[in-house]
């Protein structure tokens, strides 16, 4: 390898565009997202299916017969058949999520330094109060259904200006525009690139990339076809953003009209200096062509271990070397920054027409100390050698057995009161086929047609007036195994016996509930690690004072001074749940009757209802007391 060769080591270098280019494209990292996505088609047929299967669409799947590829549900109708089904399954999601829904636990900052613990418990205070912004609860609550049909829950986290405020938002991104390599990581932390499709209107393009008068001529260029001005003929045209969802193409958006763009996120190389500095707590990286302030950091350290005159020079000693507080070699090694060379890994961004046309692109905006990160979060369950096995696909298999079965009981009671048709072949029309009168015989109202001129008998019906025994007990069994596979057993559903005592019952609620907590303990894994990234966002862009809501109190603090502070998060009990309200409740009214608190300061510190109309009338008794008091004085 020659030096030119090793100076185009970083990717930056390599695959950086000019914007809006039309010499030089992205077209080899286009195909690179192009050929990611194409590998995710099962994962958004497999998600289409559950998804079915979970909304009562259970006769969609294909089947090959007499050569056609004819979904369940007409493969029924032609048959003469109606297409039972009882949703068993929808019934067990929405009983996983109530369960979602009754832990009340919230992500708390912790600080890893003992001593740092004022400034964790600020971290936490401004992560609810971005919750509360983001409106966290339902969209949580959403995203986990997402969670039991898809298994791939994504939220992406963007510094952003929405409603008025500059802050750190939290959306939800639809698993069907996303791609990412394949990984064999369960939390897709090795992963390369990914990245996610956008269906934008013009406007919203010019206001994302647009920042001069001549980037709006170059991107009318680019998007020609998706004017402000064709806004009447897409109202016309259908929209398949919903209805074909599954089959999302990669380079034409679904509605017509909009603007297909390709946001792109890499992880790439280049060489830099990884320096260890003695008065740090960890080790960072700086940009190779900073050498020089390296330098210079050092050459100003050294300079503080000299002694110098009154008049500022150096003190000399009886050889001419200057006079030095400490050893230099200690001194060095304990002050001293130490630098090698490394090839350093970042994330890049990029913003992608679907010609390859580079719409903006830059270094990743989110940094954490030394680390650069892109802005989603996933959370595949499970993801094992790179396939996906979320919580519905699981119990369709059951599901269908009990529609099948419900189905053959169906077919069986109205056979049996039908009964089986016997007809004489010389009683045969010549204006029926046999064919015809099969059809006509399964139907309510079929009419046959028959001849007696050939000395035939009449077509005779033979019944059956009961059920095959044992039909009810596989019904029954094909319901409990759609409970056995699932784990929401009878207990988790609210359901009990009727000779069954309270603490029985509340135990077998406890077993059953553990079926599930690996798939509601993951999701909330997850939900640690979005509120992770979320931190490190606002470490990354909130600067200067900021008032922050502690215990009740406005206390303002400094920002600038806990971009470094090493935070790990939990999740705990919700502050904000009704049991740990009540008990904060009960704790502060206890200690108001012992005349430890004033009752006033238990009402401000408490979450009492109505709690400011108490507050305001105390006040306005307060002072009426405090002037009768003072007329008092006066008259005395």
């Amino acid at each position: 390898m020659n030096m030119r060769d090793n100076e185009q080591i970083s990717d930056s270098l390599l695959y950086g565009h000019r914007k809006f280019d039309g010499q030089r494209r992205a077209e080899r990292w286009l195909h690179v997202a192009y050929n990611a996505y194409c590998r995710l088609a099962p994962f958004r047929k497999m998600r289409a299916e559950c998804k079915s299967y979970a909304y009562g669409k259970q006769y969609e799947r294909q089947i090959v017969y007499n050569g056609r590829h004819i979904t369940k549900e007409q493969y029924l109708k032609e048959k003469g058949i109606p297409a039972l089904q009882t949703n068993i399954l929808g019934k067990i999601k929405r009983v996983v999520q109530g369960q979602f829904r009754m832990n009340d636990t919230a992500p708390v900052c912790n600080a890893v330094d003992p001593e740092e613990k004022e400034y964790a418990d600020i971290m936490s205070a401004l992560l609810r109060q971005n919750m509360k912004l983001n409106r966290r609860s339902e969209l949580d609550a959403r995203t986990f259904e997402e969670y039991l049909i898809s298994g791939l829950p994504i939220y992406k986290i963007s510094w952003a200006y929405r409603r008025g405020k500059l802050d750190v938002f939290t959306d939800y991104v639809n698993p069907n525009f996303v791609f990412f390599p394949d990984s064999l990581d369960f939390n897709l932390a090795d992963i390369r690139f990914c990245g996610l499709l956008h269906d934008l209107d013009f406007s919203e393009v010019l206001a994302l990339f647009s920042h001069s008068d001549s980037d709006d001529i170059k991107l009318k260029e680019i998007y020609n076809h998706c004017l402000d001005n064709e806004y009447i003929a897409s109202q016309f045209s259908r929209d398949t953003r919903t209805s074909q969802i599954e089959s999302t193409d990669f380079y034409y958006p679904s509605e017509f009209g909009k603007c297909r763009v390709i946001e792109l996120w890499t992880k790439e190389r280049r060489k830099a200096w990884f320096c260890n500095d003695p008065l740090e707590s960890e080790p960072y990286f700086v940009p190779y062509d900073q050498k020089e302030s390296i330098k210079e950091i050092n050459r100003s350290r050294l300079e503080l271990n000299i002694k110098r005159n009154p008049d500022g020079s150096p003190m000399l000693d009886t050889d001419g070397a200057p006079v030095t507080f400490m050893d230099p070699d200690k001194y060095a090694a304990e002050n001293l920054i130490t630098y090698e060379r490394r090839i350093e890994t970042y994330w890049y961004y990029r913003y992608l027409s679907p010609d390859g046309f580079v719409l903006e692109e830059g270094q990743s905006p989110y940094w954490n100390g030394s680390e650069s990160f892109h802005p989603f979060v996933f959370k595949p369950y499970p993801y094992i050698d790179g396939e996906f096995h979320p919580f519905i696909s699981e119990i369709i298999p059951s599901q269908e057995y009990f529609n099948y079965y419900m189905v053959a009981l169906d077919f069986y009671i109205r056979n049996a009161a039908k009964g089986v048709l016997m007809i004489d072949e010389q009683s045969l029309s010549d204006n029926m086929s046999i064919e015809d009168i099969a059809e006509q015989y399964v139907k309510s109202n079929g009419v046959i047609l028959y001849t007696s001129k050939r000395s035939g008998n009449a077509p005779d019906t033979k019944t059956a007036s009961s059920i095959p025994g044992g039909f009810d007990y596989i019904i029954q069994l094909s319901r409990s195994m759609v409970e056995d596979v699932s784990g929401v057993q009878a207990a988790l559903q609210g359901k009990s016996g009727s000779s069954e005592s309270g603490v029985l019952y509340q135990a077998k609620a406890a077993q059953a509930s553990s079926s599930i907590l690996d798939l509601i303990n993951t999701f909330n894994s997850f939900l640690t690690e979005v509120a992770y990234k979320v931190v490190k966002v606002m470490q990354c862009f909130y600067t200067g004072p900021k008032a922050v809501n502690v215990a009740g109190e406005s206390i303002p603090y400094n920002m600038d001074t806990m971009y470094d502070i090493d935070i790990d998060i939990s999740i705990s009990e919700d502050s904000d749940s009704p049991v740990y309200r009540a008990l904060t409740n009960q704790l502060l009214m206890a200690q108001a009757e012992k005349g430890l608190i004033p009752f006033k300061a238990a009402l401000e510190a408490g979450n009492f209802p109505n709690s400011s109309k108490i507050i305001a009338v105390l006040e306005r008794y307060e002072k009426q007391l405090q002037e009768q008091q003072a007329a008092q004085q006066m008259m005395s």
